[in-house]
């Protein structure tokens, strides 16, 4: 009898196991929910499920961050992302599923030039506690893609060629880590 209850508890296991890493965490071909390009030119937030709404672009301070809880309500302080002042003119995709939010900016120095290649590339992923931010340096030859979630959003995987950077929830980011220093 006891030997029965060991093997039940053990294949329940693997089965839970198995439908965590199936249905949570790997990402599926879903397009996000919302996409958007910020700069100056442009700034179009884009909204999240529950009604808050983003906005991140260059300014003076660097990389920034600002939300509001629904549309017609104050803007959040600016969080500033990446801390080298760039040009507002230079865009910044913005994706979001369910209430995950991706950030994918090239900081390019001063100016924003479409033929050169980025001195880095700012990646920050936001699980919807928009106070928080984990954040990536890549080389700024990495173009990472539109993000694929997991049916969760608790996971994000960017690509690019060959190269893949793996953001989860519990860790932050993983793979491709020829970033610059901070």
């Amino acid at each position: 009898m006891r030997r029965t209850r060991v093997l039940v508890a053990v294949v329940l296991s693997l089965v839970l196991v198995g439908a965590w890493v199936l249905c949570v965490e790997w990402p599926v071909d879903e397009p996000p929910t919302a996409t958007g390009e910020s700069s100056r030119a442009g700034n179009r937030p884009v909204r999240l499920e529950d009604g808050r709404r983003v906005l991140v672009r260059f300014t003076d301070q660097g990389l920034v961050e600002r939300h509001q809880s629904a549309e017609g309500r104050p803007w959040s302080r600016p969080k500033v992302l990446y801390a080298r002042s760039g040009d507002p003119e230079c865009p910044v995709r913005l994706s979001t599923y369910r209430n995950t939010v991706t950030v994918v900016a090239h900081y390019y120095g001063s100016g924003c030039y479409a033929e050169s290649e980025a001195e880095t590339v700012v990646v920050a992923v936001s699980d919807g506690d928009l106070g928080d931010w984990d954040r990536h340096l890549s080389a700024g030859w990495l173009d990472w893609k539109e993000p694929r979630y997991s049916w969760s959003g608790l996971r994000v995987v960017f690509r690019q060629g060959e190269d893949a950077l793996s953001w989860r929830q519990t860790i932050g980011f993983t793979g491709a880590t020829d970033g610059p220093p901070d």
